[in-house]
Order: structure tokens, then sequence, then C-alpha cells
């Protein structure tokens, strides 16, 4: 049987590693904790897991940081983990009826980012284990990954990605700032790099870059197709709704439609007071169909809940509450959520149910 190793980079999780490895410590054969500067009780935490603790002088790379740790396993295979990141026990059970069975190169597992009511709403596919051999390499400085390289297997297996703490750091936009004065960004960094920018509602400097992300033609379909969503977003904070629609149409001549953009485009209409023309791309969000397999970002309820819940309020407006009812419960089977059981005693009492 292929032999399995953890590999983390940490620094300053106290609150949250210890979970981390209790959820997935019978999965692996060796775990490696790279420390890359911790002044909490991180390294101490980290030792009653494993005794392979290594540190690494910060240097605002994390590809770096990251092949140190990889260059530290033993084992056939490599998992890594962010501290933050739990592994549920349904998927660490799957993952020990897996790992007998390993023998791909790359195997990329859903990453579960984002949650209500305990259902995830934001997912992707990430590279997650990976043979340890030549090509297992990161690269970017930030946002880094693995290109997925051999026999590739998509498994829908969830690793689970639950903060304790939200804080919106600066670190990564200030690292890409100082690529910036150093070279060109590649085509994927430009993308993330207006990713920081709109995360730290900087819209206008967002949409120049990631326009030029797209105009390259050099990006990857889904990074393009979420650009231009971003883009949209950024010109309805700028109240240019013609910009933003043209950035949601354009959308399509990637790919099919996209749950979230046919909401975005839905949500334009609605803000404008054209309820039938909101209820018509709402309803067309219900009606797509889920890309996650395709790797790119995926915010579930933009398929089920949220067109369903706006429906209802769309059929508010125009008088029909029979109808506005249905929607909402349509979306209740979703998300119990406070709107849902709010919008369900309205509307019983003004239906006489």
């Amino acid at each position: 049987m292929a032999t399995l190793s953890l590999c983390m980079i940490v620094k300053n999780e106290e609150d949250v590693l210890a979970r981390c490895l209790k959820s997935c410590k019978n999965l692996f054969d060796e775990i490696i904790i790279v420390d890359t500067g911790s002044t909490d009780n991180t390294v101490k935490i980290a030792k009653t897991f494993t005794d392979k603790i290594f540190h690494f002088d910060w240097c605002d790379d994390f590809s770096l940081a990251r092949n140190f740790s990889f260059s530290k396993a033993k084992g056939d295979y490599i998992m890594w983990l962010d501290a933050d990141d739990v592994i549920p026990s349904k998927s660490l059970k799957q993952l020990l009826e897996l790992k007998p069975k390993l023998s791909s190169d790359t195997y990329m597992l859903k990453y579960d980012i984002a949650f209500e009511n305990a259902r995830p709403t934001f997912s992707y596919y990430r590279e997650r284990i990976i043979k340890n051999c030549n090509n297992a390499k990161w690269q970017g400085v930030v946002h880094e990954c693995i290109t997925p390289f051999g026999v590739v297997e998509k498994i829908d297996i969830s690793i689970w990605h639950k903060k304790e703490k939200f804080t919106n750091s600066a670190r990564n936009l200030n690292i890409y700032k100082k690529l910036t004065k150093m070279r060109e960004l590649n085509p994927r960094e430009q993308y993330y790099y207006g990713r920081e920018l709109f995360d730290h509602k900087k819209y206008i400097q967002c949409y120049s870059v990631l326009d030029k992300f797209v105009t390259s033609g050099q990006g990857w379909q889904e990074n393009i197709i979420d650009a231009l969503a971003l883009m949209s977003r950024c010109q309805r904070v700028l109240k240019d709704d013609k910009k933003a629609l043209s950035c949601l149409f354009k959308t399509f001549e990637y790919d099919a439609p996209r749950a979230n953009v046919c909401c975005g485009i839905a949500d334009i209409f609605l803000s404008q007071k054209k309820y039938q023309q909101a209820i018509f791309w709402y309803d067309i969000a219900t009606k797509c169909t889920d890309v996650s397999k395709k790797g790119g970002f995926v915010q579930n309820i933009y398929y089920n809940y949220y067109p369903y819940l706006q429906m209802c309020f769309c059929h508010y407006c125009l008088g029909d509450n029979n109808t506005a009812y249905k929607y909402n419960k349509k979306a209740e089977k979703f998300n119990k959520s406070q709107e849902t059981k709010h919008n369900n005693e309205y509307f019983k009492k003004v239906l006489g149910l």
C-alpha cells in the first residue's frame, strides 16, 4: 500500500491547528509541519502530533515554503492542508478507503470554503493528493498551486476550510504590489491580483487589472468567466449598470451560462424594478448545469436557494402572493433561513393559510 505524507506550512495557528490534525491524523504515515515564524503556541501544539517540525524563514513566497515542506516528505504521495482546514468524518472514511488504491498522479478533491446552516455555499476543486516526484512543485508567490500532472482524478471528497477568525489582511495584496514593481505579472497573477483588489474595495483598479487579464486572451476559461463577473460587480458599485450587464453577457462567449452570472443579470434588472426580466434570468439560473467539475469557483446557492428566494420577492412586488409563496417554499427546501421563515409567516397570514 502506498504511504501518504501530510505537509503543512503554519504561522500563529494555535486556535485551529489541533482541530485540523485531530480530524485527520489517522490517515497519514507521517506529518510534516513547517513553521514560518510563529510567536504563539503553534509549534508546541504541533509537537503533540509529530516530531517532524521544521523552520522556514518567511520571504513573502508561499511556493518556496510549500516546496520546502514537500522536500521533507518520505511518503509515496503527499497531501497538503492549511491549519484552518478540517477533514469531516465522512471524508476521512472515504480517504481511508482511497489510500490503498492510490495509483494516479494527481487527485483533485473538493474544497468547501463557505457555509450556511452547515451546507457548503462556495466550493471548487483543488489538487490535494500528489505523487511524490519532481513534478510536485508549487508555483506562484501567493495563491500558489501545483499544475496537475500525469493521470488526474477528480473525486467527490470534501475538505472543509473553516476559519475561526476573519481578517481581511493586506498581506497578499502587498505581495502582489511588490511583485508588480519587479516584473510584469503573468495572466494567473493578474487574475488573483484583481481578486485581491476587489476584496479590498479598490474597484477602479480591480476593473483595470481584470480587463487587462481578460483581453490578453491567455487566461484559463474559468478564471476569465469569474473575472468578468467580478468586473460586473465593480461596475455596479461604480453605478454603471450598462457596463455591468455587458461584462456578464460577455461570459457567454466562453461557455454556457453560469448560475451566478444569470443571478447577477437578474439582480441588475431587479434593482431597476424590471421584475419580469429579473424573473426570467433567475429562472434560467435554476436550470444551469453544475460546472464544479470544471474546476472554477462555484457558489452553490445561485443554483437554487438564492434565485428561488429572489423570484419570491419579484412576484410579491408584482402583487402575486400565491406564486411568491410557492417560490419561497422552493427556496426553503435548500435553506431554512430566517428569510424563508419570515416569508412563510407573512404569506400564511395574507393568504389565510
